[in-house]
C-alpha cells in the first residue's frame, strides 16, 4: 500500500524508468553513416592488394582521418566510400544500405579543386543543385559562397582565384548539394604552409556550422590531430588498418592544442607507426 506522496512521486519515478528502459532497449539501433565490412581492393597488377579486409564504422556528424604513407590505400578507401571503386571482396554500406555507386549523399572534394574553368565561380557551385532539379540552385550557391567567406568573387572565374579559394570553392561545390557526407582527398596537399593552416580553422569552422560527416585523407599527422575526432592509421604492403585513436581535445579547437604535451605525446605515437610502415618500401 502506498501511504506517503513520497512513496507515489517514487512508483512514478521506477515506472517512468522501466518504460525509458524497455523503449532503450525495443529501439532499433541507428546504423553508422557509414560502413566498411572486411573490404579488399585488389587491382591485380600488384604482389599484394591495395586494401585487404578493412573494416570501418564511422557515424553520423563524425569528422575522421585517413593517415599513413604513400601507398597504404588511402585514397582507395576514400573512392570505395565515394562508390567509385567496387571492393573486390566485402561490403560497404551508407546509411545502413550497400553503396553501389556514386550517390548524391557523398561530396568529394580532391586534391587538384577540379572546378569548371569555363564556369564563374557562382556557376560551379550551382552546378549541382542545378543537374539535381533542387529550386533555386543559385540562391544555394550563393548562401554556400558566403559560408566559405567569397560572396565577393561570385562573378570571377577559377583561374583567378589562389590557391586557397579555389579549394573553398571546391568545398562550397561539393556541399552544394547538401551532402551529409564529405570525402576529402588530401585538400589543401599543394597549399603553401599559412594558406594550409587558414583552411584547416576554415573547414573546422564550415563542418561546426553544417555538421556533415567527414573522412579526411591526408599525410599530415598535425593536421589528421587538429581536425579530426578520431584518426585512423593505415598499414602498407598490403593496405590494412592499423590502429584507430580517439582525438582528446574539445572543440571549437584553436592551433593552441598542438603546444599541449598530451598532443606532442599522439603525435609521436602516430608518428612512429608511420615511420616503421614507411620503411616497408625501402626495403
Amino acid at each position: 500500500m502506498i501511504t506517503s506522496k513520497a512513496q507515489a512521486t517514487r512508483l512514478v519515478h521506477l515506472v517512468e524508468d522501466a518504460g525509458y528502459a524497455r523503449a532503450a532497449e525495443t529501439a532499433p539501433a541507428i546504423p553508422p553513416r557509414l560502413h566498411l565490412k572486411n573490404a579488399t581492393v585488389d587491382f591485380g597488377n600488384r604482389q599484394w592488394p591495395a586494401v585487404e579486409n578493412a573494416s570501418l564504422a564511422i557515424g553520423a556528424g563524425e569528422f575522421i582521418a585517413l593517415l599513413g604513407p604513400s601507398g597504404c590505400g588511402k585514397s582507395t578507401l576514400l573512392n570505395v566510400f565515394a562508390g567509385f571503386q567496387v571492393p573486390t571482396s566485402g561490403d560497404v554500406f551508407l546509411d545502413g544500405e550497400p553503396q553501389r555507386g556514386p550517390s548524391a549523399k557523398c561530396g568529394v572534394v580532391f586534391q587538384k579543386h577540379s572546378l569548371f574553368p569555363w564556369r564563374s565561380v557562382l556557376e560551379n557551385v550551382a552546378f549541382g543543385p542545378r543537374r539535381l532539379g533542387l529550386p533555386n540552385p543559385l540562391g544555394i550557391a550563393r548562401d554556400l559562397l558566403e559560408t566559405v567567406g567569397l560572396s565577393d568573387v561570385a562573378s570571377a572565374w577559377p583561374s583567378s582565384l589562389s590557391g586557397g579559394m579555389q579549394q573553398r570553392v571546391g568545398i562550397a561545390r561539393a556541399l552544394a548539394t547538401r551532402p551529409p557526407v564529405l570525402l576529402m582527398d588530401e585538400p589543401f596537399g599543394a597549399l603553401d604552409a599559412q594558406t594550409r593552416a587558414l583552411m584547416q580553422e576554415e573547414l573546422l569552422s564550415i563542418w561546426d556550422r553544417l555538421r556533415p560527416t567527414v573522412v579526411f585523407v591526408t599525410h599530415d599527422i598535425e593536421e589528421a590531430i587538429f581536425l579530426a575526432d578520431r584518426v585512423v592509421v593505415m598499414q602498407t604492403r598490403p593496405g590494412r588498418i592499423a590502429r584507430e585513436f580517439d582525438v582528446p581535445f574539445a572543440r571549437p579547437r584553436t592551433t593552441g592544442i598542438m603546444d599541449e604535451p598530451a598532443f606532442i605525446e599522439l603525435r609521436r605515437e602516430i608518428a612512429d607507426i608511420i615511420r616503421a610502415e614507411a620503411r616497408k618500401s625501402f626495403r
